[in-house]
């Protein structure tokens, strides 16, 4: 389909039933691939609704990158919600896509029926990048091989300047060697999904421009006292074992009105990929119109 502005979305549809749940990918622009397998569970009895956000898997990958802007993304789930003639619409969420989802609330909080944030970025910038820093020298400090270390450097950064060629290639190795790392801090690494899903150009282009330029276009976003006006139920699921971000899980769900957090015993940030069955029977008795069992609030 095509936006206003002339970018054409990629979309998905799968599964069938009677009601629609829309998937926001992370990133922005990572692609639909990243969570196309991860949340194939939720399919039963229900369609799930997936595109590639602008600048990312075969979306339209912008010649002019201030098209990359928060305002463009928000735009785009609005044309993906007419489109498909979704009043209101039930949407789960991945990593990023819930800060596209709380900007999008912002200015449509009528148009959400039920939400949930899995693996959800903070709602805060600053707690946002904290935690980015806290993870990454934990796995600095946790690898016993310097090396490993080195290489994961040199290669997110030949990534972000675009400057190679075999880039998939690159962005296999830089994926092989983020899960060796997580490893050596104690993490289940079990998330199927992966950015080096897509073309050669598409992988080029989300290193280089999205993933860079799409964040800062959201400013130094801080949500927590601006969903107010959000009657939607939220639900954000997040796992045990990453402890480090509990703080800013609490976080998004003070900043809604009807907001529960589930946590799911032994599992991180990847917990539908960890604990397929639990996260999914939650997610089912959520959508149904039922608060999962062990879902606390404020």
């Amino acid at each position: 389909m095509e936006t206003d502005d002339g970018v054409r979305l990629r979309y998905v549809v799968e599964g069938t039933g009677r009601d629609t749940l829309l998937v926001l990918h992370g990133g922005p622009g990572a692609g639909l691939e990243t969570v196309r397998d991860a949340v194939a569970p939720l399919a039963r009895d229900r369609v799930l609704l997936l595109y590639d956000q602008r600048g990312g898997g075969r979306s339209t990958l912008p010649e002019d990158t201030t098209l990359l802007s928060a305002d463009a993304f928000v735009r785009d789930l609005e044309t993906i919600r007419r489109r498909f003639e979704l009043k209101r619409m039930r949407v789960f969420t991945h990593s990023f896509g819930s800060v596209l989802l709380a900007r999008y609330a912002e200015r449509h909080p009528d148009r959400l029926a039920r939400i949930v944030l899995h693996g959800a970025t903070g709602p805060r910038r600053q707690q946002a990048a904290e935690l980015a820093r806290a993870e990454a020298s934990g796995a600095e400090s946790a690898a016993g091989d310097t090396t490993l270390v080195r290489r994961h450097r040199e290669l997110m950064m030949s990534l972000l300047r675009g400057e190679t060629e075999n880039v998939v290639q690159r962005c296999e190795e830089f994926e092989s060697v983020g899960r060796k790392l997580a490893r050596s801090r104690g993490d289940s690494v079990t998330w199927p999904g992966s950015t080096c899903d897509a073309s050669p150009e598409a992988v080029r282009y989300y290193y280089r421009y999205t993933a860079r330029i799409g964040p800062r276009s959201f400013g130094n976003w801080d949500f927590t006292d601006r969903l107010s006006d959000v009657s939607a139920p939220v639900l954000v699921i997040w796992g045990t074992r990453d402890s480090a971000a509990l703080p800013a899980q609490r976080a998004w769900v003070r900043a809604f009105p009807n907001g529960r957090l589930l946590l799911v015993p032994g599992t991180g940030k990847g917990a539908l990929a960890e604990r397929p069955d639990r996260v999914r029977a939650a997610v089912d008795s959520f959508l149904r119109g039922m608060w999962p069992g062990n879902a606390a609030g404020h």
